[in-house]
């Protein structure tokens, strides 16, 4: 495990080196980036594949209200075309779980490290955006492989995934459209 304080820089090279974007980390949670694995950079215990296979306890914790800020990235997958850039974001008002396609031998990587630029570049002006204090958290949920979009606000009290998902269901991209409305 990489705790040398270098997991920054290793991640953005790791990213530019590959032809991707360098995710979104802010700058409060960067001494705090580890990489345990390769390809995993992360603020907290996590596990990889757990990220890629959009396991329902990542959503669950931000519904519950008790999960502390943390960044997590991960490139991991099976096969030969399963494969996925993982981004959890959990800071402030702005939680943003994602997983876009890339490094399949059939997926197009270019266009999808396109994609993870602008969702990144959407996530970076969210985060720039403070809003008032006391404002609920505002949730962002998609997954390009998986055919998930929603986003809403984190409801007091806890909530349901599934409950959340079809309350909040969206198409596509367009989660970060309702994040940036809500967030705004």
């Amino acid at each position: 495990m990489q705790t040398d304080g270098s997991s920054w820089e290793d991640l953005t090279a790791a990213f530019t080196s590959s032809g991707l974007p360098v995710p979104p980390v802010p700058g409060s949670l960067r001494p705090a980036l580890r990489a345990p694995r390769p390809w995993c950079w992360t603020t907290r215990d996590i596990d990889p594949f757990q990220m890629y296979l959009f396991e329902p306890g990542f959503l669950a914790d931000v519904l519950a209200g008790d999960t502390p800020d943390y960044v997590a990235v991960s490139h991991a997958g099976h096969g030969v075309n399963s494969y996925a850039v993982n981004y959890h974001l959990v800071h402030g008002r702005l939680a943003v779980l994602m997983q876009v396609g890339w490094g399949g031998v059939y997926t197009d990587n270019a266009d999808a490290a396109r994609r993870l630029g602008e969702l990144w570049r959407r996530c970076d002006a969210m985060l720039a955006h403070r809003g008032p204090a006391d404002a609920e958290r505002v949730l962002c949920v998609y997954s390009g492989p998986r055919g998930i979009s929603a986003c809403g606000p984190v409801p007091a009290g806890g909530g349901d995934v599934h409950e959340f998902l079809a309350a909040h269901c969206t198409d596509g991209t367009a989660a970060f459209d309702v994040a940036e409305r809500l967030i705004g």
